[in-house]
């Protein structure tokens, strides 16, 4: 409850700025807790290319970087998707890189691997002991996002679980504190964007496959989302050059050098 009243608070302040006429100076970018990090650094480059501008980049879900996007409490809204929901086709939208979703447990758990089917049934709560998937004897703990995070809504789906995740589960505003929590827990299991994974987890193979920048780029990791930027209307003005930024040459490289995996 603690985590959604967050939300509810961020999108509160951000539809609150978005009645009357925008600076045409200033831009607001909201959305996707994953891309956040990359939106900043492209947002410091292209300040540096356009003194005088400011952007203000605000990591709330994407989900709600969705909702705000749609009621004008953003100029440009964040999502990271295996595909859109209803409640952005009305939206623009422009396909700016793509990320790997990480299953993640502790260091020490002796699985190395597990089958899609299995990683479905471990956060639907069908499977709830680590000997049934070939470690220890252990109550398996899950940790997941909340449920504006774009990164759950990919993995529910990708993984079959949406809206039947084990009510067990508990809950983390952020891919970094899902990876905290796995890296504290000896039981737990999680899934982070493959750009947030560090040595403090163990990434786990799907289906035999480890989870890669080349796996992901061939198709044959199964869990992998698309980084969009999203817009009411055709984008103009300076929502347009940052846009464009992203997709130049110059955008397409900062967001490798980030770790993700450009669409150009």
């Amino acid at each position: 409850m603690r985590l959604f009243a967050g939300v509810l608070l961020g999108l509160a302040a951000l539809t609150g700025c978005g009645g009357g006429e925008r600076k045409a100076n200033h831009l607001t970018v909201a959305g996707s807790t994953a891309f956040t990090p990359v939106a900043q650094k492209l947002a410091d480059a292209f300040k540096a290319r356009r003194p005088g501008v400011t952007i203000d980049v605000h990591s709330l879900g994407s989900m709600v970087g969705i909702k705000s996007t749609n009621e004008g409490g953003c100029d440009i809204g964040m999502a990271d998707l295996v595909e859109l929901p209803e409640t952005a086709k009305s939206l623009k939208s422009f396909a700016v890189a793509r990320d790997g979703i990480a299953v993640v447990v502790h260091p020490n758990n002796p699985v190395s691997g597990l089958t899609a089917a299995e990683i479905g049934g471990i956060f639907d709560g069908t499977i709830a002991n680590w000997k049934d998937v070939g470690g220890p004897d252990a109550v398996i703990t899950v940790i997941c996002r909340e449920e504006s995070s774009g990164t759950r809504r990919s993995f529910d789906t990708i993984a079959k679980v949406k809206g039947r995740v084990t009510k067990s589960a508990q809950f983390q505003n952020s891919n970094g504190a899902c990876r905290a929590a796995v890296a504290s827990t000896p039981n737990a299991i999680s899934y982070v964007t493959l750009v947030q994974t560090d040595p403090s987890v163990k990434l786990l193979k799907v289906d035999g496959v480890e989870p890669t920048i080349e796996s992901v780029r061939a198709g044959s990791y199964p869990f992998a989302a698309t980084d969009f930027l999203l817009t009411r209307e055709d984008p103009a003005g300076l929502s347009k050059e940052f846009i464009d930024f992203a997709l130049s040459p110059e955008g397409q490289k900062l967001i490798v050098e980030a770790g993700l995996i450009p669409v150009k």
